[in-house]
């Protein structure tokens, strides 16, 4: 089979939990969210399990109960102390070395993400990344409701070939997402979901980006 840069012309790239590595840095501000209200704290493990999108629907499979308190509060909460706490996340070891070689190879690269836009581009920034891209895709609210919508935009205003287009992600929701944009999906294990929940999409499924190969 050819290498990927042979088959793809654009790839198409989620943020967290895949260039960088911040899943440690959201279990800690959810589990600070979770004990202050007398709720038991998750284990990394139980995070890698239950996190999904939309993030409401993961909120609630944590322990916390919106009867008496809105989503919204506890969503800005959690964004208030991640803002912050981003800029101490690492870029995944191969991150950067993968980047420069798609760059290299004259291949376009975008970021699409869950993230509210202005803080994408903040960390993106922070790690002179931003000559990478040819795009980057934020949400325009801080609650995590779905990139579907977000993909369709990027796919239609960039002149994405989807059938020359490959989307790298961590989660089950970035293979979902690729689906409805129409583009291949691999998937790496060391973001937001488990391998084991990973490898029951069907596609490809690497343990880390140092088994990517391009």
């Amino acid at each position: 089979m050819k290498p990927l840069s042979q088959r793809y012309d654009a790839f198409i790239w989620d943020w967290n939990g895949t260039l960088i590595d911040d899943m440690k840095v959201c279990v800690d501000i959810l589990n600070r969210s979770l004990v202050s209200r007398g709720l038991p704290p998750l284990s990394a493990e139980k995070y890698l399990e239950i996190f999904e999108f939309p993030v409401i629907n993961f909120y609630r499979s944590a322990g916390f109960d919106f009867t008496n308190e809105p989503f919204e509060k506890i969503g800005m909460e959690y964004i208030n102390a991640y803002e912050t706490a981003m800029f101490d996340c690492r870029l995944h070891g191969r991150a950067k070395g993968l980047l420069d070689e798609l760059l290299t190879k004259g291949k376009k690269q975008y970021v699409l993400s869950a993230l509210f836009e202005h803080d994408l581009k903040r960390i993106i920034e922070h790690f002179e990344l931003s000559g990478y891209f040819t795009a980057v895709r934020g949400l325009s609210d801080q609650y995590a409701k779905s990139k579907v919508e977000l993909g369709k935009r990027l796919v239609k205003e960039c002149g994405v070939d989807p059938a020359r287009t490959l989307m790298i992600g961590d989660t089950l929701h970035d293979l979902e997402t690729a689906r409805h944009l129409g583009v291949d999906c691999v998937l790496v294990a060391a973001g937001h979901n488990s391998h084991a929940r990973l490898v029951t999409g069907g596609v490809p499924v690497y343990r880390s980006l140092d088994e990517l190969e391009l």
